[in-house]
């Protein structure tokens, strides 16, 4: 098990995993979305081999519409 930050809350994740994985891990199915690993964007082209580890801090943002 390793534990990492997701948006501010603590969560247990069964093993290391790729980026692709964790957003599947976690149910998220929003579109549109933009991630932070460790405060470094992290582009969809490098989802598969951007891999999340122990203590790792994961930022998920959606966008926000404002006037």
């Amino acid at each position: 098990m390793i534990e990492v930050i997701v948006n501010g809350v603590k969560t247990e994740l069964s093993s290391e995993m790729n980026v692709k994985e964790i957003i599947k891990e976690l149910k998220y199915k929003q579109k549109g979305f933009a991630l932070a690993l460790n405060g470094t964007f992290v582009a969809i082209s490098t989802y598969e081999t951007t891999m999340i580890h122990d203590n790792d801090s994961i930022e998920i943002l959606a966008p926000v519409q404002g006037g």
